[in-house]
């Protein structure tokens, strides 16, 4: 009896080599399978999830002039009018007004940000900006009378947040802009 184990554990070996040399235990991968037309999608294909706002940069070139406000350009400019920009010194803080020329429609979402800059060009701080329209179930069927972006459009504040210094200038984006 004693021959027994040995005899299964010999066995068993043995089996558990030939089954390795049958599959093919070389290490090595399979070959790829050639490469077919792909197929047809059965549901409809994801887009890639939005990208959020660039960064500001760390260091404005050249550097601003004394309370200068500037546009950097961006997928919305285009859509909208900034007048009457202004840097404000005490709170700091960029204001205007933004019309949305393009679309004749309720803006539903509006971001503003603004990037603070010393007069050496550095970053200071940013500050953001919301508008959102609240649709006519928050005027319980009433017409909206305050302010749009559309038509006549909105005046607004940018305020710097947690700055760490004194800003010579500003460089406003549009993140964020959504029409019904």
């Amino acid at each position: 009896m004693t021959y027994l184990p040995r005899r299964a554990a010999a066995a068993a070996t043995a089996v558990a080599a030939l089954f390795a040399l049958v599959t093919g235990c070389s290490g090595a991968e399979a070959p790829a399978p050639a490469a077919e037309a792909p197929a047809a999608a059965a549901s409809p294909v994801a887009l890639p999830a939005p990208r959020s706002a660039p960064s500001p940069a760390a260091v404005l070139t050249p550097a601003p002039t004394a309370g200068e406000v500037r546009v950097q350009q961006g997928p919305f400019t285009d859509r909208v009018q900034l007048t009457g920009l202004r840097l404000t010194a005490s709170p700091s803080s960029v204001t205007g007004h933004v019309a949305i020329g393009s679309d004749v429609s309720d803006t539903l979402a509006l971001e503003i940000t603004a990037a603070y800059y010393d007069a050496e060009g550095r970053l200071l701080g940013t500050g953001t900006f919301h508008h959102a329209e609240e649709g006519e179930e928050a005027h319980a069927g009433q017409p909206h009378t305050g302010p749009r972006a559309a038509g006549d459009g909105i005046d607004f504040t940018v305020p710097a947040d947690h700055l760490t210094g004194t800003p010579a200038g500003a460089v406003l984006s549009i993140p964020v802009l959504v029409n019904e």
